[in-house]
């Protein structure tokens, strides 16, 4: 199997000196047996018309998604061990990152299809292991947080929530009750209200009246999850009811 299922997968972005990056990527990666697919194999595209992120027009994109489309089904046809992670678009690139178990038998479909494609540069990087996945695909710690507010804030919007509209969202720490303490007092000055502290399950949940907007979600999750590493606790993220 070349592709995991589509319910796998998530996006981010993050930037770089050379500019942004849009990333997709297999959300179980981690759990996959690295040593069934040693090699790394990256596709990249040469994109023809980048807008000013880097990433192609509509109808670019159209041909991108079909081109990636082609390759995968060639590759499922071979029987080629291996699997498509990642996908990054930026700098007028799009690459498609693969873990291969054999390169032996993956060169031939991935060469027919860029001969079918002549019509676009193509090039291929290989390396060994996964340290590019993860260095260059797999999210961060930071990019994570951003990820897991954005699917609360999906979630509540997809269950009837006006995002407009505040909502008491209830942040969750864990950890020994003296630094727990210090986090109630910290966001207790901040405006924060002690909605539960119960020391036997370890556990406190501080409310705040926000909006959904992800970006100053996103800056609350920030400033927690650094305090939380300053005190020796853990964030353990956010919900909500919905506020239609």
């Amino acid at each position: 199997m070349s592709v995991c299922p589509d319910h796998n997968w998530d996006s981010y972005s993050y930037s770089t000196d050379n500019g942004s990056v849009i990333v997709g990527f297999h959300t179980e990666a981690d759990k996959i047996d690295q040593s069934k697919y040693p090699y790394c194999a990256r596709v990249i595209i040469t994109i023809k018309n980048p807008n000013d992120n880097g990433g192609p027009e509509q109808e670019e994109a159209k041909v991108l998604w079909d081109m990636e489309d082609r390759l995968v089904e060639a590759l499922d046809a071979a029987s080629v061990p291996c699997l498509l992670l990642g996908r990054l678009t930026h700098g007028g690139s799009r690459e498609l990152v693969f873990q291969v178990a054999d390169y032996t038998p993956f060169r031939p479909p991935v060469g027919r299809w860029i001969w079918e494609h002549d019509d676009y540069e193509t090039d291929v990087s290989e390396h060994d292991g996964w340290d590019f996945y993860f260095e260059s695909v797999w999210p961060s710690e930071t990019s994570w947080l951003l990820i897991m507010d954005r699917r609360v804030v999906d979630n509540l919007v997809k269950a009837g929530s006006d995002a407009s509209k505040p909502h008491s969202l209830e942040f969750v720490f864990r950890g020994e009750q003296a630094p727990l303490l210090e986090m109630q007092t910290a966001l207790s000055a901040r405006g924060y209200t002690l909605l539960d502290f119960s020391p036997e399950e370890s556990c406190l949940v501080m409310a705040n009246s926000m909006t959904l907007d992800v970006g100053e979600i996103f800056k609350e999750s920030i400033a927690h999850n650094t305090l939380c590493g300053q005190l020796g606790i853990e964030y353990d993220g956010w919900g909500a009811l919905t506020v239609s």
